[in-house]
């Protein structure tokens, strides 16, 4: 298991300090969350108009290890049907990823029967990388407006099992989802291979590690820690003030945060 940080927690300033702030903090793995916009959302806004080329080119420039590519698409989109995002194609041309997170699937004024007829689809889409690589699809929750799949860890388990693929369970989904934690760890927790952590509380999301009221100790206890390939910080890290050192600072705590989980499961 690597710990690992998502270049997500810093997509509002650019994309090359993001590596030199993570660096610093002492990170040899990151997560890399690729550019998408669709639907209501725009993403890893840092990445807006760069090559993959020369995304990977930084991240090697500064000695990072890359533990999994984050595609942030998963909205399903009337002429572009697949969840596996365009720019994913491009940068497995230059980067060979261990690891592939994908959203689960979500369409926009759809119901139930379009997800039926859609599954298999995406059970294919995802099938593609299997062979060379972990997949993982990430747990979400319920968004107005839109038919968001594989919401009870139930559903999401038999999905996994069905593709042989596998999960990243971001613990503050769960609670978004108002699914109890520790259920969804024990339905889920041999499916389990890369965790997002951050923390929850008052409906407050991705919060510091430890600013919240998650159960982490219960969660790890019920995943097997032998079987993870990264845990990766995605949380709250750097204040409106955005002061650098501050920002090198918490994201060390954080991962002393993971490393006391580590040592004490």
């Amino acid at each position: 298991m690597v710990i690992s940080i998502s270049t997500a927690n810093l997509y509002f300033i650019p994309f090359e300090k993001t590596l030199e702030i993570y660096k610093k903090a002492g990170f040899e793995y990151i997560e890399l969350a690729g550019y998408w916009k669709g639907g209501e959302w725009e993403i890893a806004q840092h990445l807006k108009g760069m090559k993959p080329r020369d995304v990977i080119r930084l991240v090697r420039d500064y000695g990072l290890k890359i533990s999994s590519f984050h595609d942030m698409g998963g909205v399903v989109e009337d002429g572009a049907e697949s969840i596996v995002s365009d720019l994913t194609y491009e940068y497995l041309e230059h980067y060979d990823f261990p690891c592939l997170v994908f959203h689960a699937p979500c369409k926009k004024n759809s119901n139930a029967d379009w997800w039926s007829e859609y599954k298999s689809k995406a059970i294919a889409d995802l099938q593609q990388f299997t062979a060379d690589r972990l997949v993982c699809i990430e747990n979400l929750f319920e968004i107005n407006g839109y038919y968001m799949s594989l919401v009870p860890p139930e559903e999401l388990y038999e999905f996994v099992d069905n593709a042989n693929i596998y999960v990243n369970a971001d613990i503050t989904h769960f609670p978004q989802a108002k699914t109890d934690l520790l259920h969804a760890a024990d339905v889920l927790g041999d499916k389990i291979r890369t965790v997002h952590l951050s923390d929850f509380k008052d409906g407050k999301v991705h919060l510091f590690p430890g600013d919240g009221a998650l159960d982490f100790k219960g969660f790890f206890d019920r995943v097997n820690l032998n079987k993870l390939h990264a845990v990766t910080i995605e949380c709250s890290l750097m204040d409106k003030t955005k002061n650098e050192q501050a920002t090198i600072e918490r994201a060390k705590a954080a991962r002393v945060f993971i490393e006391n989980l580590q040592n004490n499961n």
